[in-house]
């Protein structure tokens, strides 16, 4: 018997793959992929850093604008006693000057002038102001000057939840409106309760007597400290008395460029502001010249920390009488007020 053999042929799967020019296609697409994603993060990025940059600028630009109007309207307020030609006491006033020393509290006493500044352009009246003069710190930027007392009232006897008189020598004005001929007293801390500072004649003080601390500020634009690529930071500054009474400087606000300041002037007496000057311009330069502000616009411009790539500052800022071109490459953003001193 004869065996007839079979032979089966077995078919593999044949295993097929991608070609080079498939493999090739493949990557181009992908890159492409990855450049649009990566673009897309970059530009999201750069977004982000100059919204928070802005972000910044806007905090600071309004803080500060606050700050210094603030001030403004408490200027040339003695707590209700608007004559402080006669006050006396052991720290009386003193002749108002264009100086600031450091050594003592002069600057402070200097009441009869509750309004003051200094134009960028003045520079030996810059360099007699040596609480400020740092150098740098106010160059081709004005300085303006403002005295109030403090709306916060102090007690030579401890009161329940309110402030004493600190026995040093922080500066005190006690003023009475009930008291008509007396204008007021001026004194340290240490000497509350010298007789020449009493009022009543040692009597039991009226409801109406109320004693602040005295508040002297000199606002200014001066180096924070810090940099960004090695390119100094600026900052509103401002000098104010400490608890010697003498000047010391305190960063107000961060990132702020140039202050520029000009003063409007009653010169007839109709409580309307008839021209607004620069100090030191003629016109404001005498004590009587400054006895008739009655208005105070200032413009603030506020700088970004870093400078940024790809951004080129090429605008002009209009300022008093500044016209302030940077052409550099940081952001900024002007803030422009009028305040109307409310303490004549």
């Amino acid at each position: 018997m004869s065996h007839i053999h079979s032979k089966h042929t077995v078919t593999r799967p044949r295993m097929q793959g991608f070609s080079i020019v498939e493999m090739m296609v493949a990557m181009v697409i992908a890159l492409i992929l990855l450049a649009g994603i990566g673009q897309i993060f970059l530009s999201s990025k750069k977004s982000f850093t100059i919204q928070n940059t802005l972000g910044r600028q806007q905090e600071n630009g309004r803080y500060a604008s606050n700050v210094v109007s603030q001030d403004l309207r408490r200027t040339g307020y003695w707590g209700g006693n608007a004559d402080v030609s006669g006050v006396t006491g052991t720290e009386p006033p003193i002749a108002p000057a264009a100086t600031c020393n450091t050594g003592d509290n002069t600057w402070g006493r200097m009441i009869d002038r509750r309004i003051f500044g200094l134009n960028h352009d003045e520079t030996a009246a810059l360099g007699a102001y040596a609480c400020i003069n740092d150098g740098n710190g106010h160059t081709s930027r004005d300085v303006v000057v403002m005295r109030f007392a403090s709306p916060w009232l102090v007690f030579a006897t401890p009161i329940t939840n309110q402030r004493p008189i600190e026995s040093n020598s922080t500066l005190y004005i006690r003023s009475s409106l009930t008291i008509s001929d007396e204008a007021g007293r001026l004194f340290k801390g240490s000497d509350k309760a010298d007789s020449n500072n009493d009022m009543n004649d040692g009597g039991t003080a009226p409801p109406s007597e109320r004693t602040s601390e005295l508040i002297a500020r000199a606002y200014y634009i001066g180096p924070s400290g810090q940099s960004c690529n090695g390119i100094s930071v600026p900052s509103l500054y401002r000098e104010q008395l400490d608890s010697n009474g003498l000047p010391v400087a305190e960063e107000v606000a961060y990132g702020v460029d140039n202050l520029q300041v000009r003063y409007g002037l009653d010169t007839d007496g109709d409580d309307s502001v008839d021209i607004y000057l620069d100090a030191g311009t003629s016109g404001l330069n005498e004590d009587t010249e400054w006895e008739q502000v009655i208005a105070v616009r200032y413009w603030l411009l506020t700088r970004a920390e870093c400078p940024e790539i790809g951004y080129t500052n090429n605008n002009t800022y209009t300022m008093g009488d500044v016209a302030y071109a940077p052409n550099d490459n940081f952001r900024r953003q002007l803030y422009q007020s009028t305040i109307k001193l409310r303490n004549l």
